[in-house]
This record gives structure tokens, C-alpha cells and sequence, in this order.
């Protein structure tokens, strides 16, 4: 569904996490139950909700200002993705978001910055590593893949001779910047900052395509032979 442009005053996204892994509740139907059932609001609290097989699902119209972020919701869209535990996101659900952000973030001519929940309120939503996957500099700012995470640990270098690893959104690591390092290579623009967000999953994505490779953005063995040029056993 392309994203329209609201004819509100919109300056931030705040993205959510569902708080739940259960399967029953990976709808927005059942979001919205909650929220004007138990909660006695007029509509579901979110503009959008992303489901765990990456499903984009609408929510309150766009028009209507979310009931997301108390005390922040004048301005503001808000986006929420199933889940709980911050290892059970998928990278089907990172492709969504990366893919509306840069359509609100394209339609709003760049004047709109990303933030989690976390950033005004005491609560750790959302649980997932939002700024690395959308690649946000300090302001919010979707500006690429930056290495602008301090706890980014030291990287113990791989051989050229290992068999590579299978990397895909919010990947961090060696291996990440031993890819980013071959795609710069093969001509694309790219920060060799080791941490696998929007900007790379646009160059792999598009080294698939070119490539006759399944436009996944998921770098396995077909893709680390293409660009390395090995023969797959």
C-alpha cells in the first residue's frame, strides 16, 4: 500500500513493539480490540502495524493524530511491529519498516525524523534495534548504515578462505563488513561500518536483482558466491 502524504502537520515517527509473541495476537484487528475495548479509545492507537511474516496492516487513518506516546502525539505516526523478545523480530518485518520509512521519510521531502517510543516514555519499546535498521544518525535522521553505536564490540577478523556466514538486517559484524566491502567493489556506494541496516540491504537487494538472484536481502551462499565469484558446490 503506497504511503499518502496526510494533509496534517507530520514531523516524527515513533515506532512500537507489540509487547507480545503470542500468535493470536500478530493482527491489527486484535490490537485494536485492545484499544477501544479495554482501553475505550475511539480506534486502534497505531497508523500501522507490522506483522511477524512482514505484512503491513493500516490502522487509524492517517488523518487522525495516534494515541501512541502520551504527551507526543500531536505530529506524529506511529508504527508498531509484533513481538516481544527482541530476537524473535524478523527480517521480513525489518524489510517492511525499511521500506515505509522511506516512503514517508520520500513524501515528507526528508523533513520528518524516527524514534522509538523508548525516547519519551520510561518503557524499552520498542525492543528491536531500530536505529541500526534504519540506518538513523543522532537526530533521527534517516541518513544510511552508519557505525554510530558505541557498543559495537571489536571484531575478530574472518578468512577470505571461511565460508561466510549468513547475514540479513541488523547483522553486525565482520562478515557485514567483509560484504559491504565486495559490494563497494561491485560499484555501489557504501559505508564499510559493519552493521547491516537500510543502506546495504538497498545495495544487496538491488547486486540480487542484477544478478539473477532472489531479491531477498538475505546474503547466503548464492549471494556470497556471486560476489566472490566462486562456483556452489
Amino acid at each position: 500500500m503506497p504511503f499518502q502524504k496526510p494533509a496534517r502537520h507530520v514531523d516524527r515517527v515513533f515506532l512500537h513493539c507489540s509487547a507480545s509473541d503470542n500468535p493470536d495476537h500478530d493482527d491489527i484487528a486484535t490490537i485494536r480490540a485492545w484499544h477501544v475495548s479495554e482501553r475505550g479509545w475511539s480506534d486502534v492507537g497505531y497508523h500501522y502495524f507490522i506483522r511477524s511474516d512482514g505484512t503491513l496492516q493500516e490502522g487509524r487513518p492517517l488523518e487522525r493524530t495516534p494515541a501512541a506516546q502520551a504527551g507526543h502525539n500531536a505530529g506524529t505516526i506511529a508504527v508498531c511491529l509484533h513481538g516481544l523478545a527482541a530476537e524473535n523480530f524478523t527480517g521480513a518485518q525489518y524489510r517492511t519498516l525499511i521500506g515505509l520509512a522511506r516512503e514517508i521519510d520520500g513524501a515528507l521531502e526528508g523533513r520528518v525524523t524516527f524514534h522509538g517510543h523508548c525516547e519519551v516514555s520510561p518503557k524499552s519499546c520498542p525492543v528491536f534495534p531500530y536505529r541500526a535498521v534504519l540506518g538513523l544518525d543522532g537526530a533521527g535522521r534517516m541518513t544510511g548504515s552508519r557505525r554510530d553505536d558505541p557498543a559495537l564490540p571489536e571484531e575478530t577478523p574472518i578468512s577470505e578462505d571461511r565460508e561466510p556466514e549468513t547475514v540479513e538486517v541488523t547483522s553486525r559484524g565482520a562478515a557485514v563488513r567483509r560484504l559491504q566491502r565486495l559490494l563497494r567493489e561491485a560499484g555501489y556506494r557504501l559505508k564499510e561500518d559493519g552493521l547491516f541496516g537500510q543502506a546495504t540491504l538497498a545495495a544487496v537487494t538491488a547486486f540480487q536483482e542484477a544478478n539473477g538472484l532472489e531479491a531477498d536481502g538475505i546474503v547466503g551462499p548464492l549471494s556470497w558466491a556471486s560476489l566472490t565469484r566462486k562456483d556452489v558446490a
